[in-house]
């Protein structure tokens, strides 16, 4: 049978989207001694390459829907199946999914046959259409499906899922946990506009998890995972996953440097000591530092805005105000998504001074600020206090512009009143980040939205250049070309997290953002 649904398209909260992060990433049951395995296991097997032993929150959920910690966040993966997973470079990998194609409108997946559940029923497109509205209702996986609008079953291992437009990248989407049909809680439609209702997911009374067939299986203890000998592809060497109770994220590391944990993870919004454990891996996450430019009040021509990245060394942000934990980003369009990257990078140095003075700010005053129109020019960057690396990269930003002959005035305030100078438009540039969904929505960030700040002027070319890529009428780099020349903001890094390993473990792990046990059966 179809399942369709429709919801409002709701704003993500601004205290996620620029990531206030002065905020410690604490559990509650910070500063409880760490605990070993359960009573009851062999205690041979923690240090065996056979099992792994990682952080969790006891008082947190393993339900992906409804969890809040991080850690449990990717425990709980462990126990969920999604149709695809994206490898290091960001392409999807077939899971439950044996074949996804698009047609016009349409993406169509053909679910593999010999997949179960953890109660040995087959999954079917009946429980995919179930968990895509499930998940779509969930604030984790709502803006990678805002574009789908309903999902059809035309046969047991045919799921069609109907996109509000054209997207070649809608596979990236396809990364949600996978429910048995009913088991996740039901679906309520609440609202009081009966033109625009919302659809939710209402918490299960019995705190029960839902269903799943993912790779490994919570046992009755609840804090060991053993491997799903029905998984369509059994992890053969990892037995069980041990999971501790290991505090905050300070006292996590110092369990990984004292062997009590064998791998733990942070996106480094977080304190943490990154001294601790004998290896890392760094993570590629979606997660975008960038300038908003307020052109709609300013005026700012795109030549100025492309002016003022050519100022910028990302590279430097990257290594001194991330510490070596970012990528540097000329482009929204992070490098791993397309190989032919497009389009001239910002302004070379020796061709900026031609291009300001042709903007009409190659005059300077007696101080050797530049001036417009006879008048001292002075633009105001606003950031939010408490987060150290955020403020570092807007100090590198100020020297950047104050190198240039531009007066950069930092104004860093408490989060709360950052977030609303930016609903205001009371800003000149601000600092800000934002996490872009997988199938590469950039929509929020090249047309006006209330929650990023009224900055950016609509660009109806640039929006048919987006429409277009997305609709897999021309390639990525057409897209990059004009991003790169419109510059609606102006990207300055990618973040990225940290698996860090300890010194008595040796595991080949590859981790990625939505999984950072991706290869946990070749470890």
């Amino acid at each position: 049978m179809p399942l369709f649904f429709r919801g409002a398209a709701v704003l993500a909260a601004l205290a996620l989207l620029f990531c206030a992060c002065g905020v410690p990433d604490s559990l509650p049951s910070a500063g409880q001694p760490v605990q070993g395995p359960p009573s009851g296991s062999a205690a041979p097997e923690d240090a065996s390459p056979g099992s792994v032993r990682i952080p969790y929150d006891p008082a947190d959920s393993l339900d992906p829907l409804t969890c809040t910690s991080v850690q449990n966040y990717y425990a709980a993966g462990l126990l969920y199946d999604t149709l695809v997973a994206l490898d290091m470079v960001g392409a999807p990998q077939n899971r439950l999914a044996q074949e996804v194609t698009f047609q016009g409108n349409t993406c169509i997946v053909r679910i593999r046959t010999d997949a179960r559940f953890s109660d040995g029923s087959q999954v079917t497109a009946q429980d995919v259409a179930y968990s895509a509205a499930v998940a779509k209702s969930c604030p984790r996986f709502s803006a990678q499906l805002a574009g789908l609008a309903g999902v059809t079953t035309p046969d047991q291992y045919t799921a069609v899922f109907a996109l509000s437009a054209p997207d070649r990248y809608f596979d990236r989407s396809l990364t949600f946990p996978i429910f048995k049909e009913g088991t996740a809680g039901e679906l309520q439609t609440v609202g009081e506009d009966e033109e625009n209702p919302q659809t939710v997911v209402a918490r299960r009374e019995d705190g029960a998890l839902p269903v799943g067939g993912g790779r490994y299986l919570l046992d009755p203890s609840g804090t060991r995972l053993t491997r799903n000998q029905q998984y369509h592809t059994p992890v053969e060497n990892i037995r069980s996953v041990y999971l501790v109770d290991a505090g905050s994220i300070l006292e996590q590391g110092k369990a990984l440097a004292a062997g009590e944990l064998d791998l733990m993870y942070t996106d480094l919004r977080a304190t943490a000591d990154l001294s601790l454990g004998a290896a890392r891996r760094q993570v590629m996450l979606s997660n975008l530092v960038f300038l908003g430019v307020n052109t709609q009040r300013l005026g700012l021509p795109e030549e100025l805005r492309s002016a003022f990245s050519g100022l910028l060394d990302r590279d430097a942000i990257a290594r001194r105000a991330y510490r070596g934990f970012a990528a540097a980003a000329d482009s929204l369009v992070k490098q791993s998504y397309s190989s032919t990257p497009g389009g001239e990078e910002s302004p070379p140095p020796d061709a900026l001074e031609e291009l300001l003075s042709s903007l009409g700010y190659g005059e300077r005053d007696d101080e050797g600020w530049r001036t417009y129109r006879g008048r001292a020019y002075t633009l105001r960057l606003l950031v939010n206090s408490g987060n150290p690396d955020r403020e570092a990269a807007a100090a590198i930003v100020q020297d950047a512009f104050r190198e240039a002959g531009f007066r950069l005035t930092l104004e860093a305030v408490p989060f709360e009143e950052y977030t609303l100078r930016i609903a205001e438009g009371n800003y000149d540039l601000y600092l800000g980040e934002l996490r872009i969904s997988n199938n590469l929505d950039f929509s929020r960030l090249i047309a006006p939205d209330p929650a990023l700040g009224p900055g950016c002027v609509r660009d109806e070319e640039l929006l048919e250049v987006y429409r277009q890529a997305k609709a897999g009428e021309i390639e990525l780099s057409a897209l990059d070309t004009a991003l790169r020349r419109t510059v609606p903001v102006i990207p300055l890094v990618y973040r990225r997290g940290i698996v860090a390993i300890s010194p008595d473990f040796s595991a080949n792990i590859v981790a990625t953002e939505q999984d950072i046990f991706y290869n946990i059966g070749e470890w």
